[in-house]
């Protein structure tokens, strides 16, 4: 029996182009309708009647796609996504990219090929012309976070500068540091550079003096790796504002090896408000960017433009900040 695959790959386009043509969906070239209708003859392509109930938008179907899962953030996003999605009765389609712009175009494709009701974006690796497609494809779209272009579709977008702000206000407030590090995330992420604008806007109005500009890859061996080359050769910084709490967990390792006392010596924070914060040694100070209630906005988003045609909405998120045992002052440990 004939798939849409065959089909498209006699005709020399993508599943999704093929989907839009069969049902009426979407623009494409004369020529390239009047291919697909004379392969889908010949091959006898009949869709199945799932398939045609699903393109009808009766699916039950979200995809979610993410960078990684290698960040407990992204694992932690997906769980409050998911929860919120199956109170509704959906499933989420998880689709995990590695950062990676082949996968992300494999993704795409699948979501069509899927009949996904909505689409969840968070990644860099997503343009425009993506979001386009889906919505040409009748699939309704919000980006959360990392896709903080401008465009047409639904959007929730955290500020990241007023979260990068609130952490190091709080390092030098509360924790009275004075000669500070900021831990960056990889050069061209944007969220990570919005928490950097953040943090030089807090040192520049505040007592304390800017001294380097660290990277790593957002996980936990580079916050160790990067923290522990540094600390070694340049113990003269008091505080350490760290792009998300996985490489915070690499530093406050990294410190320990060293001999230098959380926060005695030197104090931490991070960002994401990650689970794992509560529980290490000692607890992390950092800024909680995603709340639960969240996960239920993002769903009723994509059902509010789905199912009632409503006009796409951008949403923004103030972070807020968790302070525990990592930014206290020395005279605050018992």
């Amino acid at each position: 029996m004939a798939t849409i695959k065959d089909v498209a790959k006699l005709a020399g386009v993508s599943t999704a182009t093929v989907s839009r043509v069969i049902n009426g969906k979407g623009e494409a070239a004369p020529e390239t309708i009047e291919k697909i209708q004379k392969i889908v003859e010949e091959l006898n392509y009949k869709p199945s009647s799932v398939a045609k109930s699903l393109s009808k938008r009766e699916s039950n179907l979200i995809a979610l796609l993410i960078p990684n899962l290698d960040n407990p953030f992204f694992s932690e996003l997906v769980r409050t996504i998911e929860i919120a999605a199956n109170k509704k009765g959906y499933q989420i389609y998880l689709c995990n990219s590695e950062d990676n712009r082949e996968k992300v175009e494999y993704y795409l494709e699948a979501m069509a090929d899927n009949y996904v009701m909505g689409a969840i974006i968070n990644s860099l690796h997503v343009k425009e012309d993506d979001l386009e497609r889906l919505e040409a494809n009748g699939i309704s779209t919000i980006t959360i976070d990392r896709a903080q272009f401008s465009h047409a579709y639904s959007a929730l977008a955290v500020d990241h500068i007023h979260g990068g702000y609130l952490a190091t206000k709080h390092l030098i407030e509360v924790g009275g540091a004075k000669k500070i590090a900021f831990l960056s995330g990889p050069q061209d992420e944007s969220s990570s550079q919005d928490r950097y604008q953040g943090y030089l806007r807090a040192v520049g109005e505040m007592d304390a003096e800017h001294i380097v500009k660290l990277y790593g890859a957002f996980d936990i061996q580079s916050g160790y790796e990067t923290s522990y080359a540094y600390l070694a050769n340049h113990p003269n910084i008091d505080g350490i504002v760290c792009s998300n709490d996985a490489m915070a967990y690499g530093v406050i390792r990294a410190c320990a090896d060293l001999g230098i006392n959380i926060p005695q010596d030197i104090k931490v924070i991070g960002y994401d408000n990650t689970v794992n914060g509560k529980y290490s040694v000692p607890r992390l100070s950092t800024v909680s960017q995603f709340q639960p209630k969240l996960g239920d906005l993002i769903i009723n988003e994509l059902e509010r433009v789905e199912k009632k045609n409503c006009k796409p909405k951008k949403y923004e998120v103030e972070p807020e900040l968790v302070v525990r045992e990592t930014t206290q002052k020395e005279k605050e440990i018992c």
